[in-house]
């Protein structure tokens, strides 16, 4: 039996060994003729957007960033290595008129040449809390930029990569796959992505088009950094009934509680550029982006188990969670 191990460990080994310098070779390898691929890139403002576009930019690759404010367009230009590389325009993926007003500007950047890439970066947290504390309202604002805003960008810029068979990337998060309690139009929305990006990968096979979804962990971003100022307004207004129902107190831990998770976010937000940059440039892209260990190392395995087993993890990390009123007595 030793003897029959030791032979399997000495013909897996180099096997092994070659799979894995195979597959960092593959990994390697990057599309030819970078000036020529141009890019399209929402929510260019700050984060991910803003650091992938500097960082394509300056490889030379042509850009078209949509921004919120022009000055913020405007400060991207100057911190680029080659300006001419960049084009910018205002675009709010949440209004139609807004995307379609860039797309405009996408064709008339790019004429009959096509784009390489369209990037659906965008992306905001919106309000959150117990669903208890929420209104229909408050899911449909957030998926009309999360959800809404991802399908109007790429219908309205997909044509542009049909003609180079280029490549559509979106990002998601994890909170896409597994549940986030509290969280609920943010999770809702991006379970919604997940979804299209899967019917759209398939579809635009025909057309040589490759789509590719990143589900990041958690990252300091502005969506992080903003995510308990609009607590304090959630709770207002509530009526009375729900107030007593929770109590103050309930309120105060879970803002202290939520805060104190998010301070532990990941600083470093170069693993996500760096997925972001092999779906757009790699020659052997993944169909998926699993970015951070969190996700690697717990939400994805996670998300594979069976849903009595997700609720036990998930019902043990929140064991420290605030109690409703009502329920203490």
């Amino acid at each position: 039996m030793l003897a029959a191990s030791t032979t399997f460990l000495l013909l897996f080994a180099p096997l092994a060994f070659v799979a894995y310098k195979a597959y960092n070779w593959a990994i390697s390898q990057r599309v030819a003729g970078l000036n020529k691929k141009t890019v399209a890139i929402s929510g260019c403002d700050s984060g991910f957007g803003r650091l992938l576009a500097v960082r394509l930019v300056n490889q030379g690759v042509p850009v078209i960033a949509g921004v919120l404010r022009k000055e913020n367009g405007e400060s991207l230009k100057r911190e680029v290595a080659t300006p001419s590389l960049l084009t910018f325009g205002t675009l709010n993926v949440g209004d139609d008129e807004s995307v379609k007003e860039f797309a405009k500007l996408v064709e008339k950047t790019v004429e009959t040449r096509g784009l390489w890439g369209v990037v659906a970066n965008a992306g905001i947290l919106g309000n959150s809390g117990p669903d208890d504390w929420l209104t229909a309202q408050d899911y449909i604002n957030t998926m009309q930029v999360n959800t809404f805003g991802v399908m109007r960008f790429i219908q309205n810029l997909k044509k542009f990569v049909k003609k180079q068979k280029g490549r559509v990337v979106i990002i998601s998060s994890i909170s896409g796959r597994t549940p986030r309690p509290t969280v609920g139009p943010y999770c809702v929305s991006k379970h919604a992505v997940e979804a299209y990006a899967d019917v759209i990968r398939h579809e635009l096979i025909d057309f040589g088009v490759s789509v590719h979804l990143l589900e990041p962990g958690f990252f300091t971003t502005n969506i992080t950094q903003t995510a308990t100022n609009d607590l304090d307004a959630v709770w207002e207004r509530l009526d009375k009934e729900t107030k007593d129902e929770y109590g103050k107190q309930f309120f105060d831990e879970y803002k202290h509680s939520r805060f104190s998770r998010l301070s532990h976010c990941a600083d470093n937000l170069t693993p996500v550029i760096d997925a972001y940059e092999h779906a757009l440039l790699g020659q052997y892209p993944k169909t998926r982006y699993w970015v951070g260990w969190d996700t690697i190392l717990f939400y994805i395995p996670l998300a594979t188990l069976p849903t009595f087993a997700q609720d036990w993890f998930i019902s043990f990390q929140r064991r420290g969670r605030p109690v409703p009123a009502v329920m203490k007595h």
